[in-house]
């Protein structure tokens, strides 16, 4: 079965983050009223898997793979059956 896979990967509270400051002073220099901008990165994926779970599984190896586990946290944000 295939699944759709959406992982989010984004740094852990405290660590500074220069290109959410960055975003941060545009949309306020566009009068937008924004506060503690964060940037992440979100992953999408299909997989092939016999199982919802087998499928999460690998979703979360993956994420677990590509986080630096010193800076970033992860989660799988969403896991869906695809046709």
């Amino acid at each position: 079965m295939k699944y759709q896979a959406t992982i989010l990967i984004e740094l852990k509270p405290g660590i500074l983050d220069p290109q959410g400051r960055a975003v941060e002073g545009v949309l306020q220099g566009l009068g937008y009223r924004a506060q503690n901008v964060r940037v992440g990165r979100v992953l999408e994926m299909e997989l092939e898997s016999p199982s919802e779970a087998e499928a999460h599984r690998q979703a979360t190896e993956m994420a677990k793979t590509l986080a630096n586990p010193v800076m970033e946290v992860y989660t799988v944000e969403a896991l869906k059956e695809r046709a």
